[in-house]
């Protein structure tokens, strides 16, 4: 904790809403080649480091990954939690002013931060309207529970918290919580991880609906190795791409974590076997089932 007086002082200047708001005016002056402004929605685990490095590749694009700030903790959890004010007001004078300062002489501008659909998604959309423009970045269900679950940092931790979701927040589309926490059927921890995969894909879906005006493109991280779905990503995103071969972005592709992993991942039978199982809870429960999901199981 920061006791020093005059960093306080300096903070409570800096994040002051007449600053934040003359410096969001001065940035917009330079985002006036800005023709979109791309968010990412997705669970994170998913490929986002990949989609940084073949977006910095395009002329004009600034492209980042989970830039400052992030949106996660404290904030994350007001919007699980209803303080919506608090989000939009942390979003106003920090993060909206941290964009238009990066995106700067830029013609596209992409966050991969999977924050976004979690925490900030509304406030973007007022902020940029007709701007805005999302990627909803799938990868298997198994694959990212699976990596979550090795992490051993899954939802109901500190850090999953903190991170991902509390599968016990008010605002979740997919209320279960009394079945991860109470049931013996449920008690691995990885099946918190994939409600973590339904969660987020079942939140994409809200907001797909009820941001009818967005482009919103669907694209599986199995298909960076494509060519084609790479040109369709951005046609589809409205991105002029030239005097770059979309072959050779298929070879980029970043990795992380790994030394990280606490876990050894479950046999892949075995994750096959609870995915179903998860799966017949949902419709036995009435969640509607995510049209990606059938990329992965025959449903």
């Amino acid at each position: 904790m920061n006791n020093n007086p005059l960093s306080k002082w300096h903070a409570a200047i800096k994040y002051h809403p007449i600053v934040t708001r003359l410096a969001n005016l001065y940035y917009r002056l330079g985002n006036r080649k800005l023709e979109s402004v791309i968010f990412v929605a997705t669970t994170g685990r998913s490929g986002t480091l990949t989609l940084v490095d073949i977006f910095s590749q395009i002329p004009d694009c600034l492209a980042v990954h989970e830039p400052y700030p992030v949106m996660n903790g404290s904030i994350l959890h007001d919007a699980n939690y209803g303080r919506k004010d608090t989000v939009t007001r942390f979003y106003k004078e920090r993060k909206s002013v941290n964009i238009r300062r990066a995106a700067s002489g830029a013609r596209y501008y992409l966050e991969a931060n999977h924050l976004f659909i979690k925490t900030f998604v509304e406030q973007t959309s007022q902020d940029f309207g007709d701007r805005l423009r999302i990627i909803h970045l799938v990868r298997n269900p198994m694959a990212v529970a699976s990596s979550i679950y090795c992490l051993h940092d899954e939802p109901g931790t500190e850090a999953g918290n903190r991170w991902w979701l509390d599968y016990r927040a008010p605002s979740n589309l997919i209320n279960i919580a009394e079945l991860l926490e109470n049931s013996p059927r449920f008690s691995n921890p990885y099946f918190k991880c994939l409600w973590y995969w339904f969660e987020l894909e079942a939140r994409t879906a809200y907001w797909k609906k009820h941001l009818p005006q967005t482009p919103v493109v669907t694209f599986y991280t199995e298909d960076f190795s494509s060519a084609t779905e790479l040109k369709r990503l951005f046609s589809e995103l409205g991105i002029v791409v030239k005097g770059i071969d979309p072959e050779s972005l298929t070879q980029l592709h970043s990795h992380q974590r790994s030394h990280q992993k606490q876990r050894q991942p479950l046999p892949a039978d075995l994750q096959l076997e609870m995915l179903n199982t998860f799966i017949t809870e949902m419709t036995g429960r009435s969640y509607a089932l995510p049209e990606s999901l059938s990329r992965y199981v025959e449903l």
